[in-house]
């Protein structure tokens, strides 16, 4: 591990180095590759950092040498199913949940996304400003997840639901995360009844089975339903992932709309989904780390990992690696870039990145279809997140109305 004044004990939660974030990682990707971190979460224990790219993927798709049983710096008392699971159980979650979370799957909820979106943008258009993340990118972030996830036809159970998900994106503590859970466990328990195993996350998870090895030796190998706390873990994990990775990427695209006019064009041409969305996501990846635990000593990048070892991945490094993407620090939309980590790699690549990318879609095109010219108020400085998510933690907009 180097020694560099400005990489070592690196802290990404620490809010007083937030600003240099990008030169602290260029310089760990050239002179550091496997960097000594301490986060503030996880008092007294060491992470080694890696950040480039090959590392990284290296990494991700060895589990067998890099654990995710503890895939966050933050012990919280409700378990992260399938993202803590190592195969084949994270194998067997993946199989019950992809198919919910497939395109196709989702496009039913087109209409009720852009509605979602509309109900917010009402709320701020006749004003000419907003803060762009509490009034736009949480409320919509978490909604469409409340519809998607809970799919209900009561109005007032779906308020509830986006009461308690909108508190978490702003407070991920443990009494929020148990406010959540206590919520999904009524809402599980009620689909429970109906015996169906649906096209809906609800039934699918209260009545579907998985198998493989056991997670403790009492437990049943094949065709075992879900325990009541995996349950409850998958829908907290679902809002969580999906909160964070939406509301992070819609604020970094508005903050880089704000500072570069010509961009507002590109997102009015339908073909930005397929030919810019994934250089936004590269340059800032809404998800910056994430935690491994070494089962074994492993060499990786002339450092031997042992046994035990926490180790930090750091995806937002990784996406600026200029040995991968020619001009990584940049953000170049003539470029070819392909191949970046926003949405993970390997057995872990998140489940919900088709909903991650129809939010951006849907939702970019109904603020652009009322709203213009957004921009930052002058002398404003916008303040980003720091630890897991990356994006602005506010984002304070000018705009003006009539955008066509």
């Amino acid at each position: 591990v180097c020694s560099s004044d400005l990489v070592d004990g690196y802290d990404p939660f620490d809010e007083a180095t937030a600003k240099r974030k990008w030169e602290i990682l260029a310089r760990a990707r050239e002179h550091c590759p496997v960097a000594r971190t301490c986060p503030r979460t996880d008092p007294g224990v060491t992470y080694f950092m890696v950040s480039r790219y090959k590392d990284v993927r290296f990494v991700l798709e060895h589990p067998e040498l890099f654990s995710s049983r503890q895939s966050s710096t933050v012990t919280k008392n409700v378990q992260m199913a399938p993202i803590d699971y190592d195969p084949p159980m994270q194998q067997e979650f993946r199989k019950l949940l992809n198919p919910l979370f497939s395109r196709s799957a989702l496009l039913r909820f087109e209409p009720e996304m852009r509605a979602i979106a509309r109900a917010a943008i009402a709320g701020f258009l006749d004003r000419g400003e907003v803060e762009f993340v509490h009034e736009f990118a949480i409320p919509f972030s978490a909604g469409v997840l409340s519809r998607v996830i809970f799919d209900e036809n009561d109005e007032d159970k779906v308020a509830a639901a986006l009461k308690v998900v909108s508190v978490l994106a702003l407070d991920p503590s443990d009494a929020a995360f148990s406010a959540l859970a206590e919520l999904a466990a009524g809402y599980i328990a009620r689909k429970g009844d109906s015996g169906s195993v649906a096209d809906d996350v609800l039934p699918a998870v209260a009545n579907g089975q998985v198998a493989g090895r056991p997670l403790r030796p009492d437990e049943q190998v094949a065709g075992r339903p879900l325990r009541p706390d995996e349950q409850v873990a998958v829908i907290t994990v679902l809002f969580l992932a999906g909160l964070d990775t939406t509301r992070g990427a819609l604020g970094n695209i508005a903050a880089h709309l704000a500072r570069r006019p010509g961009l507002e064009a590109r997102l009015r041409d339908p073909a930005w989904v397929r030919r810019d969305m994934d250089e936004f996501l590269r340059f800032e990846s809404p998800v910056a780390i994430m935690a491994r635990t070494a089962t074994q000593e492993v060499e990786l990048a002339r450092h031997t990992f042992r046994e035990g070892d926490r180790v930090l991945v750091n995806y937002g490094a990784a996406n600026r690696d200029s040995r991968q993407f020619p001009e990584g620090d940049t953000l170049d939309f003539e470029v070819p870039r392909p191949g970046n980590m926003a949405f993970g790699l390997g057995i872990h690549r998140c489940l919900g990145s088709n909903l991650a990318r129809l939010q951006l879609e849907f939702g970019w095109d109904e603020l652009l279809s009322q709203i213009t010219n957004l921009r930052l108020p002058e002398g404003y400085e916008v303040r980003y997140e720091t630890g897991m998510v990356h994006g602005p933690a506010e984002l304070r907009l000018l705009f003006d109305r009539g955008g066509g």
